[in-house]
Parts: C-alpha cells; structure tokens; sequence
C-alpha cells in the first residue's frame, strides 16, 4: 500500500504541487501506523520493572524486620488483668516453656505447635522482672557509655 502511494504521490508531481503534499501526508501517516510500537510506549521498559520490584523488596524487608524487632523486644501490648505471662523460653522454632500467673499461682506451661500442657505448678513463685529497666533506659545508657570510651 505504501509502495502504490508513492507511485501515485511520484505521478502527480507534475500534475498539481497540492496532491503532492496530500499523497506525502498519506505516506507519512502510513509509515508511522506500520511502524512496530515501541517498549517505552506501553510504559513497559525495565528501569520501571526495577524500581517496582526495588521498591517491593525494600517493603517487605522492613516488614520482616519490623516484625523480627518486635518480636525480641518482646513488646507487651495490653491483655488480660488475670493471665500474665512471668517468663518464657524457647526450646525449638515452635516449642516454648511458659511460666504463667493465675490467680496468684504460677504454673509452668509446654507450649508446641499443636497443644499446651500444663507440665507443673510452681511451690515458690518467680520474682517478677519488674525491676529491669526497660529497653529505651538500657539503649540509653549503652549510648552514654559508647560516648564516654576515649
């Protein structure tokens, strides 16, 4: 098609200087619609793709480490008044040891994946780590002995 508008722009170049111009329009106009579209058109390159999955990952990198720093801060959110949680060990990625208060009893808690058994109540109670500082005087102090060392 292209090939027979150029024929007929060519034979009426003689004929009429308007034809001419509407028959290289016409050619013009061709040649771009048959051109192939490009990647840059469709928004489609792979510096976008980059910057997604960058972006991606740096999300979920925060995600997991928000979640890993939360769970070794051991951050205690409000709960039950009645139930408190004295201490607890990791045995294994699911198993546990939990040392519970109820009612003014402690007992001593297994803790899998699947069930919980109470394994034995304690004669003398845990003394609470209420004493401790929490972790912000602790991270505090650390500084202050990190600006202190000459």
């Amino acid at each position: 098609m292209r090939l027979l508008l150029q024929i007929m722009a060519f034979g009426c170049i003689a004929s009429s200087p308007l034809l001419v111009s509407a028959a290289e329009t016409v050619v013009a106009a061709t040649t771009v619609a048959t051109a192939a579209p490009t990647a840059q058109g469709n928004g489609l390159n792979a510096m976008n793709i980059m910057n997604v999955f960058g972006s991606l990952i740096i999300v979920l990198g925060l995600l997991f480490g928000l979640a890993w720093l939360y769970k070794k801060l051991a951050i205690k959110l409000p709960g039950s008044s009645h139930i408190k949680i004295v201490s607890s060990v990791m045995l294994g990625p699911r198993e546990r040891i939990l040392v519970i208060e109820v009612q003014g009893k402690q007992r001593v808690l297994g803790v899998t994946a699947n069930q919980i058994n109470m394994l034995f109540e304690l004669d003398q109670p845990l003394v609470d780590d209420t004493a401790t500082p929490d972790w912000r005087t602790q991270f505090q102090a650390l500084l202050q002995k990190q600006k202190s060392k000459p």
